[in-house]
């Protein structure tokens, strides 16, 4: 069953929003949260499916988890950064992984445990530079 967007929501403020996380628990609420504000999501639990998910799906926005069942979450940062912007989640609590990420191409980054209104504000304020490519 699909929910329509409350009435407040602005079509162009919608974004397809590509989200890369293996932890079931945690995907299905950023994906129940990401829907409710009106944007389109699509849910990939590992690395290997990121290419064809991208081809397919076409995403203006990327939430990358940075720890992976089945590859380097830094290597797919790289390559998913040139096609647009990228989040990276991390449960990581250490002074190294966030600037490892902005240089590898995220454009932020949001420590696990997050408040999925706050990772919903931050998706808001990214759908513009993810509209005209520019961060």
């Amino acid at each position: 069953m699909m929910v329509a967007p409350p009435a407040n929501i602005s079509a162009r403020l919608m974004a397809r929003v590509l989200l890369v996380e293996d932890e079931p628990n945690i995907a299905s609420i950023i994906v129940f949260k990401l829907e409710r504000e009106g944007h389109q999501v699509r849910w990939e639990s590992t690395a290997s499916a990121v290419a064809a998910a991208g081809e397919a799906f076409h995403p203006e926005l990327v939430l990358l988890d940075s720890s992976l069942p089945d590859g380097d979450p830094f290597a797919l940062l790289s390559r998913l950064a040139a096609a647009g912007p990228v989040v990276m989640m991390t449960e990581f609590r250490d002074i190294t992984t966030p600037p490892r990420a902005r240089a590898g191409g995220a454009v932020a980054t949001v420590q696990k445990p997050f408040k999925p209104t706050q990772l919903a504000r931050l998706v808001a304020q990214l759908v513009p530079a993810a509209a005209t490519g520019h961060p």
